[in-house]
């Protein structure tokens, strides 16, 4: 299995994806690449130096559509007629421009959720699959396999103290 540092893992990017995607759903909210990168901590485990890295390159790949947008937004106050390479020059300029930016701000503020979001994970017992410590679900738990149980679950947890056989004289 993967580090919890590594961001080469299909988890990670999956992660961070899913972050993005949520960044750029909440774009109209102040601060929305906090939600996606939160988002992308939380789905990607409890720790929180790795949720801050996925919660990063979560908004750096929402900046890439916003930069786009902003672009194409801004382009409708250059005016370049045939022949006039200048303003596609500037437009060009200027995405690379919003670019930048957009990537600071939307990977500063991503860790910052992404970090959130581990904690959250953390403090919640998220959905995490490197964590070995937490209890599995209890549909499968057999006596002496659930962590930490000591081997003193029911091995019959369907039943009742009603269902069992009785010892009553009286019956006989």
């Amino acid at each position: 299995m993967a580090s919890p540092s590594s961001l080469a893992s299909g988890d990670s990017l999956k992660h961070a994806l899913v972050g993005a995607v949520v960044s750029l759903v909440t774009f109209f909210l102040p601060f929305s690449p906090v939600l996606g990168g939160g988002v992308a901590g939380y789905l990607h485990g409890p720790h929180r130096g790795a949720g801050a890295k996925v919660g990063g390159l979560s908004g750096v790949f929402a900046a890439v559509p916003g930069a786009v947008l902003g672009t194409l937004i801004a382009s409708v106050f250059v005016i370049a007629g045939p022949g006039q390479r200048s303003g596609i020059l500037v437009a060009f300029a200027f995405f690379l421009v919003i670019l930048a930016v957009t990537v600071v701000y939307g990977g500063i503020l991503g860790a910052v959720g992404g970090f959130v979001g581990a904690f959250l994970n953390e403090e919640f017992a998220g959905p995490s699959e490197t964590d070995s410590e937490r209890p599995r679900d209890p549909t499968t738990l057999r006596e002496g396999t659930g962590a930490g149980d000591g081997g003193d679950s029911d091995p019959e947890p369907e039943l009742t103290e009603f269902d069992g056989p009785v010892d009553d004289p009286e019956r006989d």
